[in-house]
């Protein structure tokens, strides 16, 4: 098992849960950072997945290198989408013929309103790959997303790069944003795109 395999899906479907619980946004960490790992919380979440097979692999600083490792330099459990194209189980096309899947990463933000409002005007469903850190902020936003039927899916936290986050940071930016996705619309997302 590797890293990519555990954190390998690329499209998200929300499953209808209970009602929302109560959204207040200062029970969330800081915007824009990476979570803690050590609060009361991620204390919680932590004690119910067991990481003992999870591969602790080097952390990669920084954003991805500009230009790709020689194939011989990348071990062989490892997948460097950006070199190598591997997909894995990723959802990379749609299931039909002329079918598009339209997504859009890093909102909620002010500026998905009239994104929205377009997707409306021409009867177009969308995914959003919503942020954590954005979702706190503009929780209106989110709600007129999942009220007119698009799929929300995650793309963390803070949008930092996980290949360069430990195995409990990567908890903690995907715990985080399912909590205030959850908290707000009362949806549980399935899938996540890794920023």
């Amino acid at each position: 098992t590797t890293m990519k395999a555990v954190f390998s899906t690329s499209l998200l479907l929300l499953a209808s849960t209970a009602m929302a619980q109560t959204f207040n946004a200062a029970d969330f960490p800081p915007v824009n950072a990476v979570p803690p790992v050590d609060t009361p919380q991620m204390k919680e979440w932590l004690k119910d997945i067991n990481l003992a097979d999870v591969p602790k692999l080097d952390l990669h600083p920084g954003n991805p290198p500009a230009a790709c490792p020689e194939p011989a330099k990348i071990p062989a459990d490892q997948c460097w989408w950006t070199c190598q194209q591997c997909l894995g189980t990723d959802i990379d096309r749609c299931p039909n013929a002329g079918d598009w899947g339209i997504t859009f990463d890093d909102g909620p933000t002010l500026n998905t309103v009239p994104l929205l409002a377009t997707l409306k005007a021409n009867n177009i469903k969308a995914t959003f790959f919503v942020m954590g850190s954005n979702v706190v902020r503009n929780a209106d936003v989110l709600k007129q997303e999942h009220a007119e039927d698009h799929h929300i899916a995650s793309h963390t936290w803070s949008h930092f790069p996980l290949t360069s986050l430990s195995n409990e940071q990567i908890v903690a930016e995907v715990k985080w944003t399912e909590k205030a996705v959850f908290d707000i619309t009362g949806l549980r997302m399935k899938y996540i795109r890794p920023p």
